[in-house]
């Protein structure tokens, strides 16, 4: 009788952290106040929930991108959910829709 292989272990839970508000050039500080944790935390998967944020513009795409650069040069994969379809669409034509995407731009 053959042993039972050991069922492998869960990949382990990825950070989560849930935005509030705007993403724009009046709120970008207080959000990356907010990120601060993910940078500190274990290296790992982290994902980042946007369904509670209303407005954003370029400053937020901004942060978004320097948030995915920083957790890359520590071996962490950036998955953004709650992406809204206008955001796509809006910043498609500026290459940048791969990011709500969990590509690169």
């Amino acid at each position: 009788m053959a042993a039972k292989k050991a069922a492998p272990a869960p990949a382990p839970l990825a950070p989560a952290l849930a935005l509030e508000g705007d993403l724009d050039v009046f709120s970008i500080h207080g959000q990356w106040e907010l990120l601060q944790p993910l940078l500190a935390s274990e290296p790992g998967p982290v994902a980042l929930d946007l369904s509670g944020i209303g407005d954003l513009d370029m400053s937020g795409v901004q942060l978004l991108l320097a948030l995915e650069r920083d957790l890359q040069t520590r071996d962490c994969q950036l998955t953004l959910t709650g992406v809204q379809e206008t955001w796509k669409t809006r910043y498609q034509p500026l290459g940048m829709a791969a990011l709500f995407d969990g590509g690169r731009p």
